[in-house]
């Protein structure tokens, strides 16, 4: 029963009642003898269901998170942490400061906080506010690090990069300052190919070290991989996205 709940609520909910609707309106469309019209709008439902399908989604998600493992041993010598989100103006009362990460962010920071615990290296924090209405989020992460305890000393950052062609520019401003040769690059499994990708086009070779998977490695088949969800098409658009970006960082 719990999982027919589910899937009620799934089809009840974008994109399922979108899709519900989109195909109705293909039957009124053939009633009518428009058949060019319920073949675009049968097409549109049928492309918005095949993408919010988990399934999908999911098999896709993970064509691009397997691209790299992190390494078995960590070598390298400056941690160096890309952010991927903050709100502006939440109170957050742990950190005593405005401003959430989102929670691709705050997996990253979890991650680099561990590596600092076992490596003691330096953390280079890249990222800053994009839009008016978000958070800077390297401020925001460097307080969760010290809240972490990771000392004050062993973070610099870089609070002025809006996306990852300049965080990877200006992180080679701050390496090449600091002497660093070797940096391992933490950021989101899905985010790591392309990441990687706008390092090499400046000839700085990473060691990857891939956090906050998404996808599945082995999905077990059933009803619900099949039912359009909001959840299916949010990890469809994450990874169509990185695939274009992908594309965008060759030229």
């Amino acid at each position: 029963m719990i999982y027919l709940i589910k899937i009620a609520y799934t089809l009840l909910l974008p994109p399922g009642i979108i899709i519900l609707l989109l195909v109705s309106i293909a039957f009124w469309l053939q009633q009518k003898k428009e058949y060019i019209g319920t073949l675009l709008v049968g097409l549109a439902a049928l492309l918005l269901c095949v993408c919010a399908m988990p399934y999908f989604s999911n098999s896709l998600l993970n064509s691009i998170e397997r691209r790299y493992a992190p390494p078995v041993q960590v070598s390298g010598d400056v941690l160096v942490m890309l952010t991927g989100g903050a709100t502006l103006d939440t109170l957050d009362p742990l950190t005593k400061g405005e401003g959430y990460l989102t929670g691709n962010t705050a997996a990253r920071v979890l991650t680099v906080a561990e590596l600092f615990r076992s490596t003691k290296l330096p953390i280079l924090l890249s990222g800053g506010q994009v839009f008016s209405d978000s958070g800077n989020e390297s401020q925001i992460a460097k307080r969760h690090l010290l809240t972490l305890g990771v000392p004050e000393s062993a973070i610099y950052i870089d609070d002025t990069s809006r996306n990852t062609e300049e965080n990877a520019l200006k992180t080679q401003a701050i390496l090449t300052e600091k002497g660093w040769k070797r940096p391992i690059l933490v950021t989101s499994a899905f985010h790591m190919a392309r990441s990687v990708k706008q390092f090499q086009k400046l000839k700085i070779e990473v060691v990857p070290f891939p956090t906050d998977y998404i996808s599945q490695q082995k999905q077990h088949l059933s009803v619900g991989k099949f039912i359009p969800s909001s959840n299916g098409l949010s990890n469809t658009t994450i990874a169509l996205k990185e695939f274009l970006g992908l594309l965008a960082a060759r030229n």
